[in-house]
């Protein structure tokens, strides 16, 4: 079964400042509540970078939660002015409990800038399955929009310097 998530904000922030926080890996726990996500392999920005998100706790070194896996397939920061080509963050979620795709594309605005985050990503496990994320898709798209206002927030503070 394969399911498509998309959200968008405007964000009153330069494309750059957002392209920046959106790679800042390890920054992510600031906007994506109780995810902790760090990099396992690769470069540490760019294509092929490896990273794993975690959404939950580790016990000692066993994850409790979902983990997610993924590999950067897609690097191309923003242009600056409106009408440049967007940026596109694009990633291959390798699992263990959902494969798929998954982008940011980043959009210069005449506010600053617009983020659209898309997933779309299988899992295992059939028509029950299918049935319960069909259920609670409404949901994962709502906290998906509450971690965007998140971001929001930190784009758009003056920068600590």
């Amino acid at each position: 079964m394969t399911l498509r998530l998309e959200v968008s904000r405007a964000l009153a922030a330069s494309p750059e400042r957002v392209w920046d926080e959106l790679v800042d890996w390890p920054g992510q726990d600031r906007w994506i509540p109780l995810t902790h996500v760090r990099v396992t392999g690769g470069p540490a920005r760019g294509l092929g970078t490896r990273v794993s998100a975690l959404s939950g706790f580790r016990l000692g070194g066993l994850p409790v939660g979902l983990l997610d896996r993924f590999v950067v397939t897609g690097w191309t920061p923003p242009g600056t002015q409106v009408g440049d080509p967007p940026g596109e963050l694009a990633v291959l979620h390798l699992g263990p409990y959902f494969t798929g795709e998954g982008s940011f594309k980043v959009l210069p605005d005449p506010v600053g800038a617009r983020l659209v985050a898309t997933e779309v990503f299988s899992v295992p496990g059939g028509a029950p399955v299918e049935a319960l994320l069909r259920l609670a898709l409404p949901v994962m798209r709502r906290g998906f929009a509450a971690s965007l206002d998140t971001f929001a927030g930190l784009v758009e503070a003056p920068r600590a310097s």
